[in-house]
C-alpha cells in the first residue's frame, strides 16, 4: 500500500520551466518584411504589377523595381526576384522601330531577320522592342516593336504596310 509518498516538486518545476520557454521562443517578435510577388499574370516584357506580402527578413534580394519589366513570364503569386525583371530595352542610336506582326509572343530583346518579299538583299536584322498579344477583337496574330536599322527602315515599313514582309525568329 502506498500511502502518503514525496510530492515531485522537481517535475512540476521543470514542466513550469519547459512551457515558460516554449512561450518565449512561439511569442517573441519575428522580424519580417515585405516582398515584392505577381498580382497577376505578367508577360515577357510587360510593366510589373505588384502585391507586397510579408516574409521573415532575408528571405530574398528584393531587385530595384522602379522602370523595371518582367524578363519572363510570372504566374500570379510568383515572388519577384532580380532573375525575374529586365529593365525596359533601349532601341540603338540610329535605329527606328515599327509595330509589325510577329508569328508568336516573344520576348524583348529576342533577335529577328525581316525578309522583304521580292528583294534580293540581305534579310533586315531586327530587335524586338516589346511585344504584345492581340486582343479578342483583333483579326491579326500577336505584334511587337520592333527596331530596325535606320537605313532599311523605310523598306520595312513599305513592305509591311503592303503585306510583303516575313518576321523570322530563332527557336
Amino acid at each position: 500500500m502506498f500511502w502518503f509518498g514525496r510530492r515531485s516538486y522537481l517535475r512540476w518545476l521543470a514542466a513550469a520551466a519547459l512551457v515558460l520557454g516554449a512561450a518565449v521562443i512561439e511569442l517573441r517578435p519575428a522580424d519580417t518584411r515585405l516582398y515584392p510577388f505577381a498580382a497577376e499574370k505578367i508577360e515577357p516584357g510587360d510593366p510589373l504589377t505588384l502585391e507586397w506580402r510579408t516574409l521573415p527578413a532575408g528571405a530574398y534580394a528584393v531587385p530595384p523595381l522602379g522602370g523595371m519589366v518582367a524578363a519572363h513570364a510570372l504566374e500570379q503569386g510568383e515572388p519577384i526576384t532580380s532573375s525575374a525583371v529586365a529593365g525596359p530595352l533601349q532601341v540603338e542610336d540610329g535605329w527606328w522601330a515599327l509595330s509589325l506582326e510577329v508569328p508568336a509572343r516573344l520576348a524583348p530583346g529576342t533577335p529577328t531577320l525581316l525578309v522583304v518579299a521580292g528583294e534580293s538583299e540581305a534579310p533586315v536584322p531586327g530587335t524586338v522592342v516589346t511585344s504584345s498579344a492581340p486582343d479578342r477583337f483583333s483579326a491579326s496574330g500577336p505584334t511587337a516593336l520592333i527596331a530596325v536599322p535606320e537605313s532599311r527602315a523605310a523598306t520595312v515599313a513599305a513592305a509591311a504596310a503592303a503585306r510583303q514582309l516575313v518576321v523570322l525568329v530563332a527557336p
